[in-house]
C-alpha cells in the first residue's frame, strides 16, 4: 500500500486512508502448511508493528488533503484528536465500533467528524454512503 501511494502522492490533492486494515502482521509467512507435531501442544506466532501509512504522508504532505479514520472502542475523542495530531491529517472521522448500527459488520455509521482546529462534529446513525458524502463534502469546502 505504501509503495502504491507513494508513485502518486505527489499528483494527488486528496487521501483518504481508511482506518489500519491491520495494525501489525507475522513476522514469518510459510509458503507451506504448518504442520503439528505429536510433542507440541500449542504455538507461538510473532507479529511485527506494519508501516503507518497515513502517519508516513502527513509528515510530507505539501498541499494535498488528507483524512483519516479511527475506529474505537474507548475514548473516542481522545484517541481520535491524538491521531489527528500525530498524523499531521486535516480531518479524522472518529467511529465507535462499540455503538449498535456503527462499525465495520453493516451498511451504516454513527461517527464524529474532528478538524485540525479541534471542532467536533457529531452525525447521527446513517448510511455508510451517507457519511460518505458528508466527507467529500467536507473535502470539498477545504480545497476550496
Amino acid at each position: 500500500m505504501m509503495e502504491a501511494i507513494e508513485g502518486e502522492f505527489g499528483d494527488c490533492d486528496v487521501l483518504i486512508k481508511a482506518a489500519a486494515p491491520s495494525d501489525f502482521r507475522p513476522d514469518v509467512v510459510s509458503s507451506q502448511k504448518i504442520k503439528k507435531s505429536k510433542d507440541e501442544s500449542e504455538m507461538t506466532m510473532n507479529f511485527v508493528k506494519n508501516p503507518d501509512v497515513a502517519a508516513h504522508f502527513g509528515r510530507i504532505k505539501t498541499k494535498q488533503v488528507i483524512v483519516g479514520f479511527a475506529a474505537e472502542t474507548n475514548n473516542l475523542v481522545e484517541f481520535a484528536k491524538g491521531k489527528l495530531e500525530e498524523k499531521n491529517l486535516d480531518f479524522i472521522v472518529a467511529i465507535d465500533v462499540t455503538k449498535e448500527g456503527a462499525g465495520f459488520q453493516g451498511n451504516t455509521n454513527i461517527a464524529s467528524i474532528i478538524d485540525a482546529s479541534g471542532e467536533i462534529v457529531e452525525y447521527p446513525l446513517m448510511s455508510k454512503d451517507e457519511l460518505a458524502k458528508i466527507i467529500i463534502d467536507k473535502v470539498a469546502q477545504k480545497l476550496s
